[in-house]
């Protein structure tokens, strides 16, 4: 049972060519607490006197999950990960509310004295990146990057709502309530379920389209593993409060807005919604699932890069500092 998530992740996954995800040093790394309750564990990488760029996280992962972004980026841009509440080296959150953790980040970002970053944010990471830079962060943000994220309830821009919603209140929210209850329960049989393989195969068909490496099915299903279950079900019905319909045309920054073809979790029309609300925004598409972040790092990372050197962005950074 200890080996069984090797011979199912070869099984389940491509044999491409690409350099195993791993854990980079960091320049600097700790815990910072918010006047909300929540503590973060953030890591600082790249050049201090650079400019900045933040990653947020999705659901059930960690700031590990940029590894490919961080290899690519680190030289050029200070680099900012933050683990969300109940993630990673996160503890548990005393509030989950995604207004709640996009003022924190504003809070996160003035202790560290990270001024006008490029805010990046993944699934549930862009929801916070979307909330932050049409609030508290409207003042000290360059520009944002928003992938695999939707606008409202994450139900609604599924490839099965109906179902989902039917289900929400009966059984998904209770269920929710007790993985808070009896999370050793959860911990084991998540524990269980990596050792054996039987985790793989969830994160291989809603989270990747088949073009993953092995080494890379096992490194995220490992991520989930060791996440205390009661902070993932905090953080997952905090987001199922999620709307930020009426916050879009408030952001004012370059926006790049990304989804990915063979996504389950979060439907292509989201991103031509939030191109046309936003008014600043750019919606590119993937050819991938919804971790193209580790999947399909090279074509992203060049996509990004794109986004991060075009005029329009250098523009607004400098109408800034005027």
């Amino acid at each position: 049972m200890a080996f069984g998530r090797y011979p199912i992740s070869w099984l389940l996954s491509s044999n491409r060519k690409v350099k195993k995800p791993g854990i980079l040093p960091s320049r600097s790394r700790g815990h910072l607490t918010c006047s909300s309750g929540n503590i973060y564990y953030v890591e600082l990488d790249g050049p201090q006197d650079a400019e900045a760029i933040v990653y947020l996280h999705g659901l059930n992962a960690s700031g590990l999950q940029w590894y490919y972004q961080r290899a690519y980026f680190r030289k050029k841009y200070k680099l900012l990960f933050i683990d969300a509440p109940g993630h990673g080296r996160s503890p548990a959150p005393v509030n989950a509310d995604t207004d709640v953790l996009a003022q924190d980040l504003a809070e996160v970002l003035e202790m560290l004295s990270i001024k006008n970053p490029v805010v990046h944010g993944h699934s549930m990471g862009g929801m916070v990146t979307m909330k932050y830079a049409a609030g508290p962060g409207k003042q000290n943000v360059k520009g944002i990057i928003v992938q695999h994220s939707g606008y409202s309830h994450p139900f609604k821009t599924t490839k099965f709502p109906k179902t989902l919603l039917a289900l929400e209140l009966p059984v998904i929210r209770p269920y929710l309530a007790f993985a808070k209850r009896h999370p050793l329960f959860f911990r084991i049989i998540s524990m269980v379920n990596y050792l054996n393989g039987l985790s793989l195969f969830s994160y291989r068909y809603l989270l990747f389209s088949g073009e993953q490496t092995a080494s890379q099915l096992r490194f995220m299903t490992r991520i989930a593993a060791f996440n205390p279950p009661e902070g993932i079900a905090d953080a997952f019905l905090g987001i199922l409060d999620y709307d930020a319909t009426t916050a879009l045309p408030q952001i004012q920054v370059p926006a790049l807005i990304l989804t990915a073809a063979q996504d389950p979790i979060l439907i292509q029309e989201a991103g031509v919604y939030l191109e046309t609300q936003i008014p600043n925004a750019k919606h590119l598409q993937v050819d991938s699932g919804h971790l193209s972040l580790m999947e399909h790092a090279v074509e992203l990372n060049v996509m990004i890069n794109d986004f991060l050197e075009a005029p329009e962005l250098m523009d607004h950074r400098e109408d800034q500092l005027m």
